[in-house]
């Protein structure tokens, strides 16, 4: 049985002073989803942010809840609570006075806004030594959380998070990730998460649309743009990747690679491992480096290429290494798990290898 739509946005379009800055966006959010918006593009993104919450009027489409249109409402009448990028807590109220606005907007009485208070503070991490502190008294996280405290007090039918990991460091931001996936799963709101990080959606999300230029590009699972993304831009997006540029012949089981880059100068995949638009010609094959092995005679792979190492960059408990290849100056990036089968030194021959399985073909950019 389908689950029904909680929120559903059709065919937004918002437009800026050089064109659309959003142009046609359609999604639908099923209750209690997280849903998340990856762009680049912080405008394209904060444009459906601000379409949904009220802020801005679209040029064309409509915002369903519950499949009322929301066209008319305020933005305080909608049932939607934002945390932004800048986290805008109110610099003149302490961290409890934050935390307790929304509660008092609802018109709880002083018990009851003070159990929640405390479950809210409890849940998001806020110790009591920080409730009677201003807000800039507090580090980037900190505020963070009593930004998330404040949206939840609300009591949201939709939660919409705009790039709210983006005062944190990079370290700060993966580390953070934990805590909104358990907030998710507590609470259970339909969350709209807005990003420009495709592997921050990638941990977060259940479903992920993928925006350029204004269009959405690609949407899917995160295992759908990981290994089956829509084009190159996506394919880099969503983490580190070897894009091998290749000639291909197009038959009715398979496809024939060719390229110099490979060993015996080509090999074949199956056209399920193919982008739905490839045709005959030049491509991109893709493999990601945690597929790409050395080749020591003994485990067979379906396509090699030899190299040498130019670069060793340790990692945890392996190391990737990039290997230059003739005729493909960029080289092929590969992850190798430690202890090595031999040394990991600048200079040294390899030959590395990967398989049908853990390839996608891509049409040339």
């Amino acid at each position: 049985m389908s689950v029904p739509t909680h929120l559903d946005l059709r065919d937004l379009t918002v437009g800026g002073p050089a064109g659309p800055i959003l142009d046609g966006f359609s999604a639908s959010l099923e209750r209690g989803v997280l849903s998340a918006l990856v762009s680049q593009d912080q405008e394209s993104t904060r444009a459906v942010i601000d379409a949904v919450a009220g802020f801005v009027r679209p040029q064309h489409g409509r915002i369903l809840l519950d499949g009322k249109d929301l066209g008319l409402r305020a933005p305080g009448e909608r049932g939607i609570m934002t945390v932004r990028a800048n986290l805008a807590l109110f610099p003149h109220l302490t961290v409890l006075a934050n935390i307790a606005f929304p509660l008092q907007q609802r018109g709880h009485d002083r018990g009851e806004i003070k159990n929640r208070l405390d479950r809210l503070a409890e849940e998001c991490g806020i110790s009591t030594d920080l409730l009677p502190l201003m807000p800039n008294a507090l580090s980037a996280e900190q505020k963070l959380r009593v930004a998330l405290a404040r949206a939840l007090g609300g009591e949201p039918e939709v939660l919409l998070l705009e790039w709210p990991l983006y005062s944190l460091a990079p370290a700060a931001r993966r580390a953070f990730l934990p805590v909104l996936k358990r907030l998710h799963r507590h609470f259970g709101l339909t969350t709209l998460l807005a990003t420009d990080d495709l592997a921050e959606a990638m941990a977060l999300a259940d479903v992920i649309s993928v925006l350029i230029d204004g269009r959405e590009a690609q949407r899917g699972k995160s295992e759908d743009l990981f290994g089956r993304p829509a084009n190159a831009v996506i394919a880099r997006l969503a983490g580190p990747c070897n894009l091998l540029p290749v000639e291909v012949d197009m038959t009715e089981s398979k496809v024939i690679l060719r390229s110099p880059i490979l060993l015996a100068g080509g090999s074949d995949i199956g056209r399920d491992r193919c982008h739905p638009t490839l045709t005959s010609g030049p491509a991109q094959l893709l493999i990601r480096p945690e597929a790409v092995r050395p080749f020591l005679g003994i485990r067979r792979f379906d396509m090699l290429a030899d190299g040498q190492i130019a670069d060793v960059m340790p990692r945890g408990g392996g190391a990737q290494i990039r290997a230059t290849v003739e005729g493909f100056p960029p080289g092929i990036i590969a992850d190798i798990p430690l202890p090595a089968p031999f040394p990991l030194e600048s200079g040294r021959r390899i030959t590395l290898g990967w398989n049908r399985a853990d390839a996608y073909l891509l049409p040339a950019d």
